[in-house]
């Protein structure tokens, strides 16, 4: 029997923009440049804290015409591999929305045009102890797109562009993670991937990147660097994050295989873990 209740037709448009904001967020989120469609926005990512009230973003208008789009708040909680929407109870002990504001909350943008966004701390808020994280939601309006048919015709269709990055507000605390779980794996090709969990430890989350390297057994062989994941997030909502590192190798041979947890932004120049793994000669 299904006990799913019937959603009217605001309820299944509200459910539907969900679920296409979600996509919006993972693609933005593995967007090197933070670039989807027709819209640009850097950093990646802002961190507040009591001594630092105010950043800045960037948006920026590649497109050949001219975007309108409107700024607000997204919650959304971490999984092992992305986010999903977050729950009233998760909103209410990870939004850092209520702490903020941003201006312009609308803005028009012609080709090529940039313009700053600008979030702050509201100016009677104390970051609360340990971090809070919402998602900054930069939406565009439906452009009309002629999309190629088989035929000589086209078909006309309406497409929204958006992008976001993740806001942090931080109290006190501190940020650790541990590399956990690591196994060396085959992609569909057959190809070596180095497969690991970022396991956050503290009251922070980390940023950083993670590297594999591989140190041959045979004393004349060098260390070379095999792959590097940029933008690893260990959140402190989820228990781990799952990281894949394809190694670009069928075999490896006898060595040492090194994955190397780095910070990045905030904590650059910090190494969270490190962990070494002897690899055998193949059989």
């Amino acid at each position: 029997m299904n006990t799913d209740p019937i959603l009217g037709p605001k309820a299944r448009d509200m459910k539907h923009r969900l679920f296409l904001i979600l996509g919006l967020i993972l693609a933005s989120a593995l967007a090197p440049t933070g670039a989807l469609a027709d819209i640009e926005l850097s950093p990646l990512r802002q961190v507040l804290t009591a001594e630092n009230r105010e950043v800045r973003f960037i948006i920026s208008n590649p497109s050949k015409r001219i975007l309108d789009g409107q700024v607000s708040w997204i919650d959304m909680s971490a999984t092992e591999t992305g986010y999903a929407p977050a729950t009233p109870e998760q909103r209410t002990r990870l939004s850092a929305a209520p702490y903020l504001t941003v201006s312009p909350a609308q803005f028009r943008l012609n080709p090529g045009e940039r313009r700053e966004i600008v979030v702050r701390l509201r100016d009677e808020a104390t970051p609360p102890e340990g971090e809070r994280r919402s998602h900054l939601l930069i939406e565009t309006g439906a452009a009309r797109t002629l999309i190629r048919k088989a035929s000589d015709k086209g078909l006309q269709v309406d497409i929204e562009a958006g992008i976001s990055a993740p806001v942090i507000i931080r109290g006190d605390g501190k940020a650790d993670a541990s590399i956990e779980n690591t196994k060396l794996l085959r992609d569909s090709e057959g190809m070596l991937l180095v497969s690991t969990m970022i396991t956050p430890s503290a009251s922070y989350s980390t940023y950083g990147k993670l590297t594999a390297s591989f140190s041959p057994a045979d004393p004349e062989g060098k260390r070379s660097v095999l792959g590097i994941r940029e933008n690893v997030t260990g959140y402190t909502d989820t228990e781990h994050r799952l990281i894949e590192i394809p190694l670009g190798f069928f075999s490896l041979g006898a060595g040492e295989l090194t994955l190397r947890y780095e910070g990045a932004g905030e904590f650059a120049g910090r190494v969270f873990d490190e962990r070494k793994f002897d690899i055998a000669p193949p059989k």
